[in-house]
């Protein structure tokens, strides 16, 4: 699994999230609201996604409880090659701009 994070100001997530949707065809099934879940349930929805065959996720949003809750996942899915060719896209907002 490959985790990217990506923090910033609003105007430099705004047009890295144009160019991620650029380069995922503008399907925007492939994204992922993070402040819709928790922590745990934003691991719940990706995992659900990655199991149904997603295999590039862009989640909007993220705070920093759910980029560690994300990590803790990886580390814990390392030893199996089930996610291996998972790539996640995490966006981050500033603390202010939350």
């Amino acid at each position: 699994m490959q985790i990217q994070v990506v923090a910033g100001t609003a105007k430099s997530l705004q047009d890295r999230t144009s160019q991620l949707l650029n380069e995922l065809g503008n399907d925007h099934r492939k994204t992922v609201q993070a402040e819709a879940y928790g922590a745990n349930g934003l691991v719940d929805i990706l995992e659900v996604r990655a199991t149904d065959g997603q295999r590039e996720i862009l989640v909007l949003n993220c705070s920093r409880l759910q980029i560690q809750a994300v990590l803790e996942w990886r580390s814990c899915t390392e030893d199996t090659n089930e996610f291996e060719d998972l790539v996640l896209h995490l966006l981050r907002l500033p603390d202010n701009n939350l």
